[in-house]
Formats: structure tokens, C-alpha cells, sequence
């Protein structure tokens, strides 16, 4: 929790994040027959949908081989753009929880969510390769690169 109190302090800009309650989390999990990792829910729960255009310039200005995270993701945004929007048409194996400042995504497996989880590996899906690579081994250790900065 430390982890991300940190991240969320140093990065968000967001006047208006709206935090996940639990039955949206459900809500999510249910629609899609996945269970979210246990720190995921706990950023969702406890700091929601954060805004960090921030850290774009930082890694620039450092040259650092990171892709940028800028929005995490409601969760009704997650569900809406899975089922109706890019998400949809991606991968049906990429379950988004935010995009990068050109629009590329951040996201969970479908297949590493079927079982319950203190964690699980974060891709990024970058939109104009068309291509898909693991970033983090853990969505804990993927905020903790971003805290290191």
C-alpha cells in the first residue's frame, strides 16, 4: 500500500479520481469471469482512476526504457471499452487498466486472472507496432519502477 501511496503522491494530478468501490470491482470480475489481482483492487479501491501526465517528461529528460502510464482507468471504462470499443478488437486475452499518453494500454492477461492472485505480470500493447510485450512481473512492481524515478 506503501507502494502506491508514494506513486500516487508524487504523480497524480487529478482533481476528480473516483475510486472503485467493491461492487464495481465484482461488477468487473463478474462480467468477465476474472479475478483481479489482489494489489490491483487495492490501487482501485483505495486511489482509483489517477491522472500522471507527469511522468512522460521525466522519462524523457532521464532517457529511461519505460513506457509512460497517464490514465488508469475507471472501472466502468474498463468495461465499456472491452466490450464495445479498441480493447474489444486488441486481443480477447488483454483486460485493460490504463493507456499510455499516445493511447497504447496497459493491462492484465485474461488467462492469468482465472484464478485468485496477489499479483500478475502487466503488458503494454503498443498500438502503433501492433505489438504486445510483459513489462512487470507484478502491477506492485510496475508502480514501484515509476516511485524509483
Amino acid at each position: 500500500m506503501e507502494i502506491f501511496k508514494e506513486f500516487s503522491s508524487k504523480y497524480n494530478r487529478s482533481e476528480d479520481a473516483k475510486k472503485a468501490s467493491e461492487s464495481d470491482i465484482e461488477k468487473l470480475e463478474f462480467e468477465f469471469n476474472i479475478n483481479l489481482p489482489n494489489d490491483y483492487k487495492n490501487f482501485l479501491l483505495n486511489f482509483g482512476n489517477l491522472w500522471t501526465p507527469d511522468i512522460l517528461d521525466l522519462i524523457v529528460d532521464e532517457e529511461l526504457d519505460l513506457n509512460d502510464v497517464q490514465n488508469f482507468w475507471k472501472v466502468e471504462d474498463i468495461i465499456f471499452d472491452k466490450k464495445n470499443e479498441w480493447t474489444s478488437q486488441i486481443t480477447p486475452n488483454l483486460m485493460p487498466i490504463g493507456s499510455d499518453c499516445m493511447g497504447s494500454i496497459f493491462g492484465f492477461l485474461t488467462s492469468d486472472l482465472r484464478e485468485k492472485k496477489e499479483s500478475c505480470a502487466v503488458y503494454f500493447f503498443d498500438h502503433d507496432l501492433n505489438t504486445m510485450e510483459k513489462i512487470s512481473d507484478s502491477f506492485s512492481e510496475w508502480i514501484n519502477k515509476f516511485n524509483r524515478i
